[in-house]
């Protein structure tokens, strides 16, 4: 196989590592051992660089997928990328019966000359369960910290203040998920102050239409979260998993509203709010534009 198919096909499973938000560690040891069976020389691995940075937009995905099909042609070419994604999934004999059915199903789609959208998702999802399966086991007793303790802190201030809501607790916990990353950006330079508070009750008024005391006992809980640390992580992926794009996009608006709540944008609080719309899988074009436009209010 030509080089230049290779790095079509790394950069596709690089796409892949970026479906929960976030590259892992695991999983970029996994992409790192495909680079080196390869043998990918330093120009063609910083031509992958800019893939592992952040994650890149739903049509640039399909593309290259596309392109990945198109590109493994010969009889060869799919059997040294078959023969490379059971490397990564464990010899023969110890490949599992999912994970065996899975892969053949993956080369019946290689033969095929045509691919609907449908099968990108497809081969998506075959890739994120075969190749990168274990790149990131989830540890059941960490599973949902954030929304274990976050609404246990609502419901021992709800009962100690006597404030009380009528939201479920999926809600509670989404907007707890929104609110902990706006107040992390107030707080990326160590100081909350008043116009930083004002503008995260905006938001949290505007997107929740929360008013009164339930603005107050929920503000108090996400300001507290924030200050005291949380796992970046956990709240990235399960922002992905109960948000959509447009979600994700209005918060990055409120992000940056607080970023620029006293009138200036610092540096660490850009880099913030960058660091979390990479999480968010918005392309960095997108940021960008949203970036001038907040830069634009204050000048």
């Amino acid at each position: 196989m030509s080089k230049f198919k290779k790095m079509t096909f790394l950069k596709v499973l690089t796409t892949v590592a970026w479906a929960d938000g976030e590259v892992s560690q695991s999983e970029l040891n996994i992409l790192k051992t495909f680079y080196r069976k390869f043998d990918l020389e330093k120009h063609e691995l910083d031509e992958l660089k800019p893939y592992l940075l952040s994650p890149v937009s739903k049509k640039e995905k399909d593309e290259l997928y596309r392109q990945m099909i198109a590109e493994l042609s010969s009889p060869k070419e799919k059997t040294e990328v078959m023969e490379a994604l059971e490397a990564m999934v464990g010899v023969h004999k110890r490949m599992k019966t999912e994970e065996r059915e899975l892969v053949n199903q993956f080369s019946e789609w290689l033969e095929k000359s045509s691919h609907t959208k449908r099968s990108f998702g497809r081969i998506k999802n075959f890739l994120q369960r075969t190749v990168f399966k274990h790149a990131r086991d989830s540890n059941p007793d960490m599973e949902k910290y954030f929304k274990r303790r976050v609404l246990k802190k609502i419901e021992l201030k709800s009962a100690h203040s006597k404030i009380f809501t009528s939201l479920s607790e999926e809600r509670l916990y989404f907007i707890c998920l929104v609110g902990t990353l706006m107040a992390a950006v107030a707080h990326v330079d160590d100081q909350f102050d008043p116009a930083e508070k004002k503008a995260l009750k905006r938001c949290l008024i505007d997107q929740f239409s929360l008013k009164g005391k339930e603005l107050t006992l929920l503000f108090e809980v996400v300001e507290e979260q924030a200050r005291q640390g949380f796992d970046f992580h956990e709240v990235a992926t399960e922002l992905n998993r109960v948000a959509s794009y447009n979600d994700r996009i209005h918060l990055m608006e409120c992000l940056f509203e607080v970023s620029i709540a006293d009138g200036n944008m610092a540096h660490d609080e850009a880099e913030e709010v960058r660091r979390i719309t990479k999480a968010l899988c918005i392309p960095h074009k997108t940021f960008i534009k949203y970036k001038v436009r907040a830069l634009d209010k204050i000048r």
